[in-house]
């Protein structure tokens, strides 16, 4: 049977100690680049009203911004609280690991929200512009979970299983053989980009559908997939993940339906 042995450090460029750059800062900055050159081309193209280079430049800066900080806050205060508990200094220290996607998405949605409002942005259009991108950044975040032997996978004995029990840089490495879970998110997301991108491209949906099939498609996936996380049950059987993957993807079917709904009427009423 074949194993992946893990002994990878997490470091690109280790200055001294745990201070360096690490693999895991890529995504992020790779994802705001990406985020930038689509909504530049859409500026350019003028396909969302409102929308210029500079307005472009500011919201990703805001978004990478919201996004760490609304995923630090989950993470701490959601998912890990009884870990940190009063300590502010650990509260702020990213440095040590530990963003909730989540979080993350919620800031996302209050700066289009935001932007939207203040330059009179269809929000619609604004997301449904940023989901593609997006979706390959988080693609590209979980190699990196892969990379820094975190968030693995429950016991597994089967093809192109990973062993941690060699890895120098894991305090506690597991035992046994682990399903390469973050292997199977990130393949998740690059085909759910590259699904969105084609229906984007080619079908032209009305506004809303890409934003709402990314929140509902990656929330349902992902609520299976955690099934083969190595993570505590907190209701049900389920971990606290998999509740609020399950919550996004009712949102993003319910809301998918009533657009669809919404258009069905609209066109009905047009043809009497």
């Amino acid at each position: 049977m074949f194993h992946i042995v893990h002994n990878i450090d997490p470091f690109i460029l280790r200055i001294w100690g745990n201070f360096g750059v690490r693999w895991y800062s890529l995504p992020y900055m790779l994802g705001m680049l990406f985020v930038y050159r689509s909504l530049k081309k859409a500026s350019q193209k003028h396909l969302i009203p409102h929308l210029t280079e500079e307005i472009s430049e500011n919201f990703v800066l805001t978004a990478i911004l919201a996004a760490l900080l609304g995923a630090r806050f989950f993470h701490v205060f959601v998912f890990e609280f009884d870990r940190y508990g009063i300590d502010p200094i650990a509260w702020i220290s990213v440095w040590r690991g530990g963003l909730a996607f989540h979080g993350g998405l919620v800031g996302i949605l209050l700066t289009v929200g935001w932007y939207a409002h203040r330059h009179e942005i269809p929000f619609f259009q604004l997301l449904d512009r940023i989901a593609v991108p997006v979706a390959v950044a988080l693609a590209l975040g979980r190699i990196a979970n892969f990379i820094n032997a975190e968030m693995y996978g429950t016991p597994y004995d089967g093809p192109f299983c990973v062993d941690y029990s060699q890895n120098e840089y894991m305090a506690r490495p597991p035992v046994g053989c682990r399903h390469p879970v973050q292997l199977y998110e990130s393949a998740k997301n690059f085909v759910l980009a590259g699904s969105l991108l084609a229906v984007r491209e080619r079908l032209r949906p009305p506004p809303g559908v890409i934003s709402w099939s990314f929140i509902g498609l990656y929330g349902w996936i992902r609520f299976g997939l955690m099934y083969l996380r190595e993570e505590d049950k907190v209701w049900g059987g389920l971990t606290l993940s998999q509740i609020f993957s399950g919550l996004m993807g009712i949102v993003g079917v319910t809301m998918l339906a009533l657009l669809f709904v919404q258009r069905s009427r609209s066109r009905e009423g047009a043809a009497r």
